[in-house]
C-alpha cells in the first residue's frame, strides 16, 4: 500500500522536475499494471503484494486515482480559494489513504467510512497549520482565499514569511477547525476491529491533534519554526492512549 502511494508521489515528482505540466494521469499506466494485467517494471517488487491486499481487502481504484489527482495539483502554485476546496484537496491526499488504511485494518463497516475522512481530513488540515511558511515557499496556499479575507490575512505576506491581520483568530478558527476533524473520527476507530488496528489508530490520531498544541502555544507563530511533538512528549502521549483504551475509559 505504501509502495503504491509513494510510487504515484514519486511519478508527479518526476514530471515535474522536467518541467512539464503534471496531469492526474501521470500514474495511470501503473494503476493499470496494479489492477488490470501487464508485466511490471523494475522497481515495481512490491506489485504481486499489493495486488493480493487490493483484492483480499477489496480496496477501490478509484481511491488510488483521487488521490493522484490530488498529488497532481501539488505540483504547481496552489491557491486555494474556498473551504470546498480545501475539503476536497483534504480527500484526495489523505481521506482516500483514511478509506485504504480502514480495509487494510479490518473494516468494511460503511459507517466507518465518514470517520475515516474525518481523521484524514484532521490529520491533512494539521500538515497544512503546521507547514505555511514551507508551502508558502513553494508557491502553495492551501488555506482559503476567503476565509483569509474576512481576517485580512494577505497572501503576499504569507508568501513573503509573516503575520498580517488578525492572523492569531484566523489560526485559533482553523485549528479549532482541525480539532473538530479529530472529535468527528473517534465514533470510527471504534468501529474497527479491537487490539492492534484500534490502538495504531488512536495513536496517530492522538500524535497528529497533539502537533496543534505547541503550534497553539506559540501564539500560531508557524513562520520561525516547524513545530512538532519532542520524542518524550510523543511517549507520554502514546501511554496515555494505551493506558486510556486499556482500562476502557473513553473520555
Amino acid at each position: 500500500m505504501y509502495a503504491c502511494c509513494r510510487s504515484i508521489d514519486d511519478a508527479v515528482d518526476q514530471v515535474a522536475a522536467r518541467g512539464e505540466t503534471v496531469r492526474p494521469e501521470v500514474a495511470g499506466e501503473m494503476l493499470v499494471r496494479a489492477f488490470e494485467s501487464g508485466g511490471d517494471l523494475p522497481g515495481e517488487e512490491w506489485m504481486p503484494a499489493f495486488r493480493d491486499i487490493v483484492s483480499r481487502k477489496k480496496i477501490r481504484r478509484i481511491w488510488f486515482e483521487d488521490l493522484a489527482i490530488g498529488v497532481a495539483g501539488d505540483a504547481g502554485p496552489v491557491n486555494l480559494q474556498t473551504w470546498e476546496e480545501l475539503d476536497r484537496y483534504c480527500y484526495r491526499v489523505a481521506g482516500t489513504v483514511g478509506l485504504m488504511m480502514m480495509r487494510v485494518f479490518g473494516s468494511e463497516d460503511p459507517q466507518a467510512e465518514p470517520r475515516a475522512l474525518d481523521l484524514g481530513r484532521g490529520m491533512q488540515l494539521t500538515n497544512i497549520l503546521r507547514d505555511v511558511a514551507e508551502d508558502a515557499r513553494a508557491r502553495r496556499i492551501y488555506l482559503p482565499a476567503r476565509e483569509r479575507e474576512k481576517y485580512g490575512v494577505r497572501a503576499e505576506d504569507l508568501l513573503m514569511g509573516r503575520m498580517s491581520g488578525h492572523w492569531a483568530e484566523f489560526m485559533q478558527f482553523q485549528v479549532s477547525r482541525a480539532r473538530e476533524q479529530y472529535r468527528l473520527a473517534e465514533p470510527g476507530i471504534a468501529l474497527l476491529p479491537e487490539g492492534g488496528p484500534q490502538m495504531s489508530v488512536w495513536f496517530m490520531r492522538e500524535l497528529y491533534a497533539g502537533i496543534l498544541d505547541p503550534i497553539e502555544a506559540s501564539g500560531y507563530d508557524v513562520f520561525r519554526k516547524r513545530h512538532s511533538l519532542s520524542m518524550g512528549q510523543k511517549l507520554v502521549r502514546a501511554l496515555g492512549i494505551w493506558w486510556k483504551r486499556r482500562s476502557g475509559c473513553r473520555s
